[in-house]
């Protein structure tokens, strides 16, 4: 399709989110504070994981969310100007009242209180930002699971005008929550509809209503191996720990949740312990970073799904064990059109952890950061596969064609990407191939992964071979204008900053020193190797890191060429 196309139905977009945000606000100042209860008839345990550190940085005027930090004389948190739709999104989701119910102290208990009397003094006719159904909702729940700290030791007038609040809200919510697109938003409004159902009597109607729906949801978002379309492990953990939220309040209370919840728990469970490196956090694919610290494990333990999977892919991700190491490589296409806004160019594209120390890292998801590094880091150069002239195997659309609050499709993906394993003793073999640079190039870029069993040899090759008749003529009109110079090509390894490089003076190979002072050394045959700049986006740090890549680069001069690549482990010495 053409720029023109793309530009049309981003403009479109834009103005669809324009009507929708107008639609939201009208439906908010129409509903009514219909059925307000006069007190909490059940007090939902609070499974939020909030921060302690959080939450005394807030005291202090410190205000970070969505990566952002603003510091501000102010203690208010209504009175600063959000720099991103995420963290204003974060603010009226009422995220804060997690970390300040977990200082818990008398300071922090005030300032909520204070926030909350804010907010609907400001916002609660149906103004500002904070009237979406996802938005909604998310407010909804944490003010139901914080109630005893948030209503502990509260005006009377206060906590009556709290209540009409979230009678208005979930009178709003009710009407409105089909509106949210399929997948977390949808989830997240149901959510709070359950949380009040329990939280209050008179509303069984809205809460069985809420519990057949979110049941519905599961069907249809989450698919039977536990997967869902946009192939983001980050938000998968969100989802699973939002419906085990809802699962275990259910049944806190005796009622039975949608078995179709239950069933795509234990769908998703597999999945997410497939996902994990040795450090117990998520594998970073596809805008995904790598959670909440200690949330992956803490979920898995509520949700008492023991369930795992071995041996099969797990959301189209592979992985390899053996020993302290830990692999998971990309072994399926990017997600398809409508749900690849944050979608990345991985195709291929591994990562390396030895123990609980990760090695080889993907350079993250820049979402949080600026839509240029959002750009950036969905390039294949930001991934540890191959990249061809310096560009990448699917393409994302131009800049400027779709809003920084929608995205930016990936355009142009492999059409076909094979996979095959085998494990005995002598080890893992992964060969995997993907041709998204065939109909530019000509070439199938194949990969073959070889792990020992003691874990102290990972082996690679990345071949580009142009087969067919098709492919040749591809290649040799991309050569056309300097046929000696072939086509350039480049494999990517970046490295995570906490380990230590050093570049041999041969400049043949690259030692890396883990922090436990393990040591590996990188080597390669064909190419020639660089260490070079690269960069580590962490969503729970304000800025990127510095950290280097190792990149062995070659030419495709007769219709295939190859490189051959190891990381082995040494001894543990400092370097």
């Amino acid at each position: 399709m053409s720029d023109t196309f793309w530009k049309l139905r981003a403009s479109l977009t834009r103005l669809d989110r324009v009507n929708s945000a107008m639609w939201n606000r009208m439906r908010a100042r129409r509903a009514k504070a219909k059925g307000i209860p006069t007190k909490f008839d059940h007090f939902p345990e609070p499974r939020t994981i909030g921060a302690f550190e959080v939450g005394q940085q807030l005291t202090q005027g410190q205000f970070y969310f969505a990566g952002d930090l603003i510091e501000a004389s102010t203690k208010s948190i209504w009175s600063i100007t959000p720099p991103t739709p995420d963290f204003t999104a974060e603010m009226h989701g009422f995220l804060w009242l997690d970390d300040l119910a977990a200082v818990g102290d008398a300071e922090s208990r005030h300032l909520a209180q204070a926030w909350t009397m804010d907010w609907i003094a400001r916002y609660g006719a149906g103004k500002g930002d904070g009237w979406t159904p996802a938005i909604t909702g998310k407010r909804i729940l944490r003010i139901c699971v914080h109630a005893r700290f948030l209503f502990l030791n509260l005006k009377k007038t206060h906590a009556l005008d709290i209540l009409r609040s979230l009678a208005r809200q979930l009178n709003y919510l009710d009407k409105t929550w089909r509106q949210e697109p399929a997948g977390i938003p949808r989830l997240e409004a149901l959510a709070g509809l359950i949380f009040a159902g329990v939280s209050f009597e008179g509303r069984g109607k809205s809460l069985k209503s809420a519990n057949k729906a979110i049941g519905n949801e599961c069907d249809r978002h989450i698919d039977e191996n536990g997967a869902i379309p946009n192939r983001n492990p980050e938000e998968l953990m969100e989802i699973f720990t939002l419906l085990t939220w809802v699962y275990r309040t259910l049944e806190d209370v005796n009622i039975e949740p949608d078995k179709r919840l239950v069933n795509a728990l234990e769908r998703i469970a597999p999945t997410l312990r497939g996902l994990r490196l040795g450090d117990g956090n998520l594998t970073r694919f596809h805008g995904g970073g790598r959670g909440r610290e200690g949330q992956l494990d803490q979920v898995l333990s509520d949700s008492r799904v023991r369930k795992s999977r071995i041996g099969e892919l797990a959301m189209g991700y592979d992985r390899l064990t053996a020993a302290r190491i830990t692999l998971l490589v990309d072994c399926a296409a990017p997600p398809a059109l409508p749900v690849s806004h944050h979608a990345h160019a991985s195709t291929l594209a591994f990562e390396m952890s030895s123990g609980r120390h990760p090695i080889v890292v993907n350079c993250g998801a820049g979402q949080k950061f600026s839509a240029v590094w959002e750009r950036k880091c969905r390039a294949t150069a930001s991934h540890n596969t191959v990249t061809i002239e310096k560009t990448s195997s699917s393409r994302i659309a131009p800049a400027g064609l779709v809003s920084r609050t929608f995205g930016e499709r990936l355009l142009n993906t492999p059409a076909n990407v094979t996979r095959s394993r085998k494990a005995d003793q002598q080890g893992n073999w992964l060969v995997a191939t993907h041709d998204g640079y065939s109909p530019a190039y000509g070439l199938i870029h194949q990969r073959r992964l070889y792990l020992s069993p003691d874990g102290r040899e990972f082996r690679g090759q990345d071949s580009l071979t142009a087969t067919s008749e098709k492919d040749r003529k591809a290649f040799k009109n991309a050569i056309s204008a300097v046929p000696s110079l072939g086509v350039s090509y480049a494999a990517h390894f970046h490295l995570h900053p906490d380990v230590k490089t050093k570049l041999s003076d041969d400049a043949k190979s690259v030692a890396l020193q883990l922090p436990n002072k393990e040591v590996w050394v990188f080597r390669h045959e064909g190419g020639l190797l660089t260490l070079e700049s690269s960069v580590f986006l962490d969503q729970w740090r304000h800025k990127p890191r510095a950290t280097k890549q190792i990149v062995v680069s070659s030419r495709v001069l007769d219709y295939s060429d190859r490189i051959t690549w190891i990381f082995k482990r040494v001894k543990d010495s400092e370097l």
